[in-house]
């Protein structure tokens, strides 16, 4: 258990919902993003927001794993914004209950538990940070 609560553990849960993510939208980009944007342009800016978004969730946790507190904070947002959009979205709006497909069910219910244990597991090593970095503020006075 100690391992998935430390900061390697929390963004090695972390990589992994971000991974669970690139293979939904994969699934998503093959089977036509499941929306009425069929349209180019349209298409065109929600793959490009899509693909900003995932890059910058790889970016902050790049930054995160060399030690960056804001970078810990970006994957924890980050995080928590994919979590809530695109899994929880899918359960509640797009298709509720289950889709047609069972591989975007199996995507879907993987992004939903490892988005949950990340987020988790991030926010203990954003607590575990703030409380070193007042225990250290305290020794420095």
């Amino acid at each position: 258990m100690k391992t998935f609560t430390s900061l390697k553990g929390a963004l090695a849960l972390t990589a992994l919902a971000w991974l669970s993510e690139l293979w939904r939208t994969l699934i998503d980009a093959s089977q036509g993003f499941h929306s009425n944007a069929t349209e180019g342009s349209l298409l065109f800016a929600f793959t490009a927001g899509y693909a900003l978004v995932l890059a910058g969730w790889a970016y902050a946790l790049y930054s995160a794993s060399h030690g960056s507190r804001g970078g810990l904070l970006a994957t924890f947002v980050l995080n928590a914004f994919m979590w809530l959009a695109v899994p929880l979205g899918t359960v509640f709006f797009y298709c509720p209950g289950f889709c047609d497909s069972s591989i975007i069910n199996i995507a879907n219910a993987l992004n939903l538990i490892l988005g949950l244990l990340a987020g988790v597991a991030l926010a203990m090593a954003l607590r575990r940070r703030n409380q070193t970095d007042a225990v250290s503020e305290t020794a420095s006075v």
